[in-house]
């Protein structure tokens, strides 16, 4: 990820700062704002092994596949399909394509992001820091710098 301009930044989906976990699976975490409650966004590459368990989270949730295809209950998904789930609402198991998948995850509040498996007690698990925090000083100031500006065209 780079830093291309105050307040912006770029990547690719290959980017190779994005992390990676024991299984293999590679993600970015992009928070949009500086607040608990504040939406999150979760590039995410699985390979052909992945599986995840019936499961639901604790905000609402939206999937887009962009390469590859993922398994949602009986359901196959694949390049362009979108998903939207309702807090709360339970699904799954997931299970990853024959090339993996690759997809990207918008939650509208990042407290809800981690899965909570049903049957399971629920986990106290630690905090994701973000690849990138979109922070609302930047909103703030270009705001005020517009506000200023009509106040000095107004005169």
């Amino acid at each position: 990820m780079e830093r291309t301009a105050r307040g912006r930044y770029e990547t690719i989906l290959d980017d190779p700062d994005f992390a990676v976990m024991d299984d293999g699976t590679r993600f970015a975490a992009f928070f949009l704002g500086d607040g608990e409650t504040d939406p999150a966004v979760f590039p995410m590459e699985v390979g052909p092994n992945f599986r995840s368990p019936v499961h639901y989270h604790k905000t609402h949730y939206m999937s887009i596949i962009l390469r590859g295809s993922l398994r949602v209950g009986k359901k196959w998904y694949g390049p362009g399909d979108i998903r939207l789930q309702e807090k709360g609402s339970v699904y799954g198991p997931e299970e990853a394509g024959p090339e993996g998948c690759f997809m990207l995850n918008i939650f509208a509040d990042r407290r809800g992001f981690h899965p909570t498996v049903l049957g399971e007690p629920e986990q106290d698990l630690p905090p994701v820091e973000p690849h990138v925090l979109l922070s609302q000083v930047w909103n703030a100031l270009a705001e005020k710098h517009t506000d200023s500006a009509s106040v000095s065209t107004a005169r």
